[in-house]
């Protein structure tokens, strides 16, 4: 769950509603100087579901010890590892193409965990034990796809770190425009303009209610509007999960529109 204090309560997006409008991006991706994501259409599926495996968390969000929601980037071990590996699981039942590529996503939020520190020493073995379960499911799955037409070419080493970049990139985008994840002025690196190993810079800059600024422009479109459920809950903190629970389930839906324009 994305949440954060906002007007004397919380604002909540679900981890699949975000990555829905990552998923979108994903699909608009590629102009005249950047190109189309490849396999675009298994990549634009992996993109748009790579959070599938939040959906249960998301459904029963926990609290802090001092009553107040937690959001996605303080959840522990015992939540994610179970929400990566059911995530994979789902979409490897639908494209096993996007299910690599989204065990290459799991792998970089542990590796991110493992920079930040977020972990306790003694829980550091459990984090590299979940990199080798997913390097074993990658390197399972690409041998699979080997022979395919289709995915052969595009489990080659170097074109699968190009295709995880589109999903990468585009994640990071929508975390900027909706999260407040980012800092609110800062540049993505290594995107992909070409289908080989060309990459660029994307500098961003962010304006408040979701607006996004990026340069250079890497979509087909002009500029991009897109809807997102979200909810508001005006209300700091709360005597149990069940009061937050039940104050979450019956807060209205609302529909944001998140902005991505070139910069000026």
């Amino acid at each position: 769950m994305i949440c954060f204090p906002h007007e004397q309560g919380w604002l909540f997006i679900s981890q699949p509603a975000h990555a829905w409008m990552a998923g979108e991006l994903a699909a608009v991706w590629g102009n005249d100087t950047f190109a189309h994501p490849k396999p675009r259409e298994a990549v634009i599926l992996a993109t748009r579901l790579h959070d599938i495996g939040w959906l249960d968390w998301d459904a029963n969000p926990r609290l802090d010890v001092e009553g107040r929601p937690v959001n996605f980037l303080a959840t522990n071990l015992d939540e994610t590892i179970p929400v990566w590996r059911s995530g994979v699981q789902q979409i490897r039942m639908m494209n096993p193409f996007a299910a690599i590529l989204v065990s290459m996503h799991a792998a970089t939020i542990y590796n991110r965990r493992l920079e930040r520190g977020a972990d306790p020493p003694e829980r550091i073995q459990e984090i590299r034990q979940a990199l080798a379960e997913h390097e074993l499911i990658q390197t399972s799955l690409c041998k699979e796809l080997a022979l395919l037409p289709l995915y052969g070419p595009a489990c080659a080493q170097e074109q699968l770190g190009i295709s995880y970049r589109w999903l990468r990139v585009c994640d990071l985008l929508s975390l900027a425009v909706l999260a407040k994840a980012l800092p609110e002025e800062g540049q993505i690196a290594k995107v992909p303009v070409g289908s080989g190993d060309n990459f660029a810079e994307i500098s961003y800059r962010y304006h408040s209610p979701f607006i996004l600024e990026i340069s250079p422009w890497p979509f087909a479109s002009s500029k991009l509007q897109l809807p997102v459920e979200a909810r508001y809950v005006k209300q700091e903190s709360f005597d149990s999960l069940r009061a937050y629970h039940a104050t979450l389930e019956n807060a209205p839906w609302q529909t944001l529109t998140a902005t991505i324009r070139p910069a000026d």
